[in-house]
């Protein structure tokens, strides 16, 4: 994957300068130790036409370095209307300045940065989540999707990833379902129900009987062979419609979903577009596989949500070796969903609505999963809400994205690169 882009400019006022050089020289050096692509200068700027140049160039990212106080009019001149990472540091009166500066192209209208503050040998936190934000996109760009879907629902789903990401869509291949038919009849693995329960470890049938081995059998022989075609080097993201499986093979990809996900591939239910770049987006920047639910029920009372769907990964589950269960797809009563008991921790919500262009994110606390509630999709979980939970109702939508890391910045970050209004709960 071809590396961010970073451009380095520090500025110093003449009576500064001399000093200044030594502390520009640590701080360059520091954002040479990411992995970016860092073009610029140490050598300290004192005129606002020199950092304009300085700053032309086109980067995923620029950082002006406020080397010494006495800059505050040097930079209010020089980077008025421009996205840049205004960094501060402890000494030489460099957050003064830097305050200096805000405060005037705020007075102005002008201010489009981001003010950071850290030590020259620290990388500021907030500038390390923009470029984790900007690698999970570049990684979302330069992946492929397989669909396992309708031509006409292959459509749609371009429709909204160029509405949405634009030219930094991946690819989207198509694939119909009697290619799955097929694998369910040619694959070599798994053969037997022992070898297919072993390959998810720790889920156990709910109820036996040959309709449920079998799924599970045919399940995961989809999974095998997606797992195939995905073992090129380029990351794939695998989604299935999931009803249209249904009436083609009269079972489920709840299995397959799981499987994949277990095995480090991002797999999407329901061939939803929201979610084909929300549940990418969110594995690239935790390096650990999502959940994708919908918001089933709620109370205002106890600050909660339940969240349910038919499947998810079963490595998310805390105990070992009870995981969960097999059993009946909740809608069509057939072969075969996933019940994971969800490890109860902070987790992050995130929710992706194309057509308003809008991202809703919140923190919250998984306080239970395994509720085991027939009138619901099978691996459920109540999760407590941080935030005004009548507020991110208000604004939410259906499916929404789970993860365990505190990924919060980053997506909201990685929203806002995109032209989303971001409603952070």
């Amino acid at each position: 994957m071809k590396r961010p882009s970073l451009v380095f400019a520090s500025v110093a006022s003449e009576l500064h300068v001399g000093r200044a050089r030594e502390i520009s020289r640590r701080a360059f050096a520091t954002l040479n130790s990411l992995e970016a692509e860092v073009s610029g200068s140490p050598e300290p700027i004192e005129e606002p036409g020199e950092l304009e140049e300085a700053l032309s160039v086109d980067a995923d990212l620029k950082v002006v370095f406020v080397a010494s106080g006495g800059t505050s009019r040097l930079l209010s001149e020089a980077l008025a209307g421009l996205h840049v990472f205004l960094w501060a540091h402890p000494e030489d009166n460099s957050l003064p300045s830097a305050l200096s500066a805000r405060e005037k192209m705020r007075s102005s209208g002008s201010w489009r940065g981001e003010l950071v503050f850290s030590s020259p040998d620290e990388v500021p936190e907030k500038l390390s989540a923009e470029l984790r934000a900007v690698n999970a996109l570049r990684e979302l760009e330069e992946a492929e999707i397989i669909a396992f879907c309708s031509a006409s629902r292959a459509r749609e789903i371009e429709e909204a990833l160029g509405s949405i990401l634009g030219d930094g869509r991946p690819r989207v291949r198509r694939m119909g379902t009697e290619v799955l038919l097929r694998a369910v009849q040619e694959a070599r693995r798994p053969t037997t129900v022992g070898e297919a329960t072993s390959m998810l470890s720790g889920l156990a049938f709910e109820e036996h009987g040959r309709e449920l081995e079998e799924g599970l059998v045919k399940g995961l022989r989809i999974a095998s062979f997606v797992e195939e075609m995905a073992s090129g080097g380029r990351r794939t993201v695998v989604t299935f419609d999931c009803f249209g499986l249904l009436e083609d093979l009269g079972l489920t990809p709840c299995v397959a979903v799981g499987y994949l996900l277990d095995h480090g591939i991002t797999a999407v239910c329901e061939a939803d577009p929201s979610c084909l770049i929300l549940m990418p987006l969110c594995h690239a920047l935790s390096g650990q596989p999502p959940w994708m639910a919908n918001l089933a029920r709620f109370s205002l009372e106890d600050r909660t949500l339940v969240l349910a769907h038919c499947t998810a990964c079963p490595s998310l589950a805390p105990s070992w070796p009870y995981r969960g269960h097999l059993m009946r797809h909740f809608e069509s009563g057939r072969p075969l969903a996933l019940d994971v008991w969800l490890r109860r921790g902070p987790v992050v919500l995130a929710s992706l609505q194309v057509g308003r262009k809008k991202l809703v994110l919140a923190r919250g606390t998984v306080r239970d999963s395994g509720l085991g509630e027939e009138g619901l999709c099978r691996t459920q979980a109540l999760v407590e809400l941080e935030g005004d939970v009548e507020a991110f109702l208000a604004e939410t939508g259906n499916h929404h994205v789970l993860t365990y890391s505190d990924i919060y910045d980053e997506l909201a970050r990685a929203g806002r690169r995109l032209g989303l209004e971001v409603a952070a709960f």
